[in-house]
């Protein structure tokens, strides 16, 4: 009995050790991996005509590039092969779709993973944000030194993203409302997203002055041009914000991480002054919205993206476009960052036109009568 006993001890063990092995074997197995093909590269031919337009983004990673894959993967079901520029972004899209121009490398930007060298070839369409195209449009803002209007833009679509003007300070700065920043006898370092209006406004009604802030060792400091250890140092923050990682809205998205921040609230008459700016309205920051908003917060907010064309773009292709970007609005779900396909304001721009074979679209469907 007793060898009887060792045979099936030997037996259970062998059946255990033979158990373990195959399920080591088998979870140390690779398994099977299909990366995603590279991004698009533009390559020449372009042209609506041969269905390889060329449309002037931004970069990978910058709002108007992440439209721009959701442009590309609408169009695919109707023949289209979409070519995508990723540096014509800020004031360079507008130019050159406009004045027909090739688009060029921006000087002065250091974001290299997002960029691919610019086609050789003159963008078809364009994606900027509706202030942006209106400056271009009126020729003002950035655009004002060209001595000119460039009227020949027309709206296919827009499309929503909520992007809320926050003003924070640190919580171990001590300063709790902006008014204390004029007179403060430390140094004060203030991050600023760009050189805009609404800034200009906010720095204008708090009375603080930029030599006066040097003057005592603090001034402005700039997004791009900074680690984020740096950017994080800061004593006041004022811009646009979304919990995106852009280059745009990185600074939110870290700084909240790096920093304690306390958000705060601008006065009344300011943030009705603000809303009266070209392309703002107000709005109400929700609460969480990023770490160090706790409550729900008035500001202002500019919410539109718009996908144009020019004038000479045939009536089928921006029609085209347009129902393509309608029959996949879950293409814009898909994104990093939040953007809303609305049918009651896609069809809706201020100032610049719509094309005429948007409108036929949109019209068929009901969205305009």
């Amino acid at each position: 009995m007793k060898s009887l006993k060792i045979s099936w001890s030997h037996l259970i063990a062998v059946a255990i050790l033979a158990a373990a092995a195959f399920v080591a074997t088998h979870a140390q197995t690779p398994g099977t991996i299909t990366p995603l093909p590279p991004d698009p590269t533009a390559r020449p031919p372009y042209g609506i005509d041969i269905k390889r337009p060329l449309l002037a983004a931004a970069c990978k990673g910058c709002p108007w590039g992440a439209i721009g894959y959701a442009v590309v993967d609408a169009m695919k079901p109707y023949g289209y092969d979409v070519q995508i520029c990723w540096v014509c972004w800020s004031s360079y899209g507008p130019r050159e779709v406009a004045d027909k121009t090739k688009p060029v490398m921006p000087r002065g930007e250091n974001v290299p993973w997002y960029l691919e060298p610019p086609p050789d070839g003159v963008p078809d369409f364009g994606i900027t944000s509706d202030m942006n195209l209106t400056d271009a449009y009126l020729g003002r803002g950035a655009y004002a030194s060209d001595h000119k209007q460039r009227q020949n833009y027309r709206v296919v679509a827009t499309v929503l993203q909520q992007n809320y003007l926050l003003t924070a300070v640190s919580a171990k700065s001590g300063i709790k409302s902006l008014w204390d920043i004029k007179d403060r006898k430390e140094p004060t370092r203030i991050w600023v997203d760009s050189n805009s209006p609404a800034l200009q406004a906010i720095l204008k009604y708090y009375g603080i002055d930029e030599l006066e802030l040097e003057r005592k060792g603090g001034g402005f400091i700039h997004p791009l041009m900074l680690e984020r250890q740096e950017r994080a140092s800061a004593d006041v923050y004022i811009g646009g914000g979304l919990l995106v990682n852009t280059p745009e809205q990185h600074t939110w998205y870290e700084v909240t991480q790096l920093s304690d921040l306390v958000f705060v609230q601008m006065d009344d008459q300011l943030i009705d002054q603000l809303a009266k700016l070209p392309g703002f309205t107000r709005g109400i920051i929700p609460m969480g919205f990023m770490r160090g908003v706790d409550h729900r917060i008035p500001t202002v907010v500019r919410d539109r993206h718009v996908i144009y064309v020019r004038d000479d773009a045939p009536n089928d292709f921006a029609y085209t476009l347009a129902k393509a970007l309608d029959e996949h609005q879950d293409e814009f779900r898909k994104l990093a960052q939040p953007y809303y396909y609305d049918i009651r304001q896609v069809a809706v721009s201020a100032t610049v036109p719509l094309h005429p074979g948007a409108i036929k679209y949109y019209k068929e469907r009901g969205y305009i009568k």
